[in-house]
């Protein structure tokens, strides 16, 4: 059996760190790169 390790990248912070600005800089700068982004939401209401 073959396996390859996946590069995996967690992003965590307070509210107002600027999560969702750097993912959406990588998103912009990923050329042809294959780039998923899960969203795990603990609370009570998204926001």
């Amino acid at each position: 059996m073959n396996l390859t390790k996946t590069p995996a990248t967690v992003v965590t912070g307070f509210l107002g760190s600027g999560k969702t600005t750097l993912l959406s800089n990588i998103v912009k700068q990923a050329g042809n790169k294959r780039i998923a982004i899960i969203v795990n939401e603990f609370g009570e209401t998204d926001i």
